[in-house]
């Protein structure tokens, strides 16, 4: 049998095995048809093969990111991105100029780090007025936990003043900051508005910079709480329209709607807590910056319990989303309890972020055969000394994604970028992984590889399928542009991927 496409000159690291590495891999129909040594691919060569000459470099399995928001990340990519500002001023001076470049359309902004502007003040809508009065403001917090709206928005979007989480000043007249529900309410409004052409049209353009990044499996978090579940629904139509799978977590609690529509799979971002950022992260402790705050749980023990146990007696995937120990806790305390009831560990739920598990909570994690779902690039923007983390938890930041030590207990890592809290980028997410910047939690570069290889293609029940080089598998391939187990940790983050093979067909090259 003749190869459609042959990598040769390779360092294909089949991810079966630490250290099981071959020069070269052929491809026919879609799948992996043979890895071997030296020249002798040449039996599978034909006149109208295609050669690729690695060069030495690294050859791997696709890239699988756990935990995307596509719909999110497709429509940031035509909105306006504060994730870098610093001040007020450069605020005002972004919506400005985003205000001259398009005339009378509604204008969102993105990404802002509220704890991270120069002033020790708070946006507000009269700010956003001096800056725009005559269209629709709509800016974001980095992690969607809290809108400002301009005068103009407030009243063209129509919340109910009364409603839970609008923040109101001293004259009680709204201040523009939306938390809560009328965050919630007001993001779903808003993104329900936005037709199914406009986000084909999005997330069709989104696509280069995905196979650009080596991306070939994406989890899809849609739908549900400080989203849309128009979202959800245009994955679940159209997510085979796109040359990258997206496997759809639908993010609600009405399992009778995922039994529905076919379904193996619920939740993503199903909140039971908050942020750190933003101190809702349910904690066992106070706050450093905040005493007498310890964050909130969304869902009641008794609520938490009845739904875990319907998604075990409906064998139905569950992914919970959890950040802080108490959060943790309280979704373990609910799987121990639908485990006892129905007596089975083999449907791989997982629990999303997972930022702050105590050693007796991976343990208990391990035991349930619960899968979690983490995003090391959060250490790139609020690990280390004067991170967030430190302002928000003081010496506890030291605990946060402890990577090795979850490892070691034999829990299961599957990575994710939380695209678009951070940039949709699995090399970024490698890097963050190896480079901890507590240096007890770091991992070495294989097993930050098989985070976003093999174990995401566990975590999804598509390890026969995706996740490794090996014969018969679809071939989803990538190609480096170095060998990444000789790069100076400090430089992972600058590999790029020079191919992207999706099911046997090159669709991203770089020149």
């Amino acid at each position: 049998m003749l190869a459609d496409v042959i990598i040769k000159n390779g360092k294909c690291v089949t991810m079966e095995e630490a250290g099981q590495c071959f020069d070269w891999v052929a491809v026919r129909n879609q799948r992996i048809l043979d890895l071997g040594y030296g020249e002798d691919f040449e039996s599978y060569l034909s006149e109208d093969t295609v050669i690729v000459d690695a060069e030495g470099h690294t050859v791997l399995p696709g890239f699988i990111d756990s935990h995307f928001h596509v719909i999110q990340t497709a429509f940031n990519a035509v909105s306006l991105n504060l994730s870098d500002v610093k001040s007020l001023a450069e605020i005002s001076t972004r919506i400005k100029e985003a205000a001259i470049a398009h005339p009378g359309e509604m204008i969102r902004g993105y990404g802002l780090s509220l704890d991270g502007l120069r002033e020790d003040k708070q946006l507000t809508r009269n700010m956003l007025d001096q800056c725009c009065d005559d269209v629709p403001v709509w800016i974001n917090s980095k992690e969607y936990q809290v809108s400002i709206l301009n005068t103009y928005a407030l009243l063209y979007f129509k919340i109910p003043f009364t409603t839970v989480g609008i923040e109101l000043d001293e004259r009680s007249m709204p201040t523009g900051v939306f938390r809560r529900n009328a965050n919630s309410l007001l993001r779903t409004n808003i993104l329900d508005s936005f037709s199914d052409e406009f986000r084909f049209d999005t997330v069709n353009q989104l696509m280069p910079t995905l196979l650009e990044k080596g991306i070939t499996t994406i989890n899809a978090m849609e739908g549900g709480t400080c989203y849309s579940d128009k979202d959800a629904e245009f994955i679940y139509h159209h997510g085979k329209d796109f040359p990258i799978d997206m496997v759809l977590f639908y993010q609600t609690m009405d399992i009778e709607k995922v039994k529905k529509k076919g379904l193996k799979r619920i939740g993503g971002s199903l909140y039971i807590d908050g942020t750190i950022e933003n101190r809702t992260a349910a904690l066992s402790f106070e706050y450093e910056d905040c005493p007498g705050t310890m964050g909130t749980l969304c869902l009641s023990q008794q609520q938490l319990n009845d739904f875990v146990l319907e998604c075990y007696e409906n064998e139905i995937q569950l992914a919970l989303y959890t950040i802080g120990d108490r959060a943790i806790e309280a979704a373990l305390t609910a799987h121990v309890q639908a485990m006892y009831q129905v007596g089975t560990t083999a449907l791989r739920h997982r629990l999303e972020h997972v930022e702050l598990a105590t050693e007796e909570q991976v343990e208990r994690a391990k035991r349930l055969n619960l899968i979690f779902s983490m995003q090391p690039s959060y250490e790139l923007d609020c690990g280390g000394k004067g991170g967030i983390y430190e302002r928000r938890l003081g010496s506890r930041y030291r605990l946060t994604n402890a990577f090795r030590e979850i490892m070691e207990k034999g829990v299961r890592i599957c990575g994710g970028s939380d695209s678009d809290v951070t940039e949709a980028n699995p090399l970024l997410g490698i890097s963050a992984a190896v480079n901890h910047p507590v240096e007890e939690h770091r991992i070495d570069v294989y097993d930050a590889l098989r985070m976003f290889t093999c174990e995401g293609a566990y975590a999804i029940f598509e390890e026969e399928n995706k996740g490794t080089l090996k014969k018969g598998k679809l071939a989803d391939i990538i190609v480096l542009d170095c060998d990444i187990f000789e790069v100076e940790k400090e430089r992972l983050k600058d590999i790029k991927v020079t191919m992207t093979m999706k099911s046997g067909d090159i669709i991203y090259e770089r020149f």
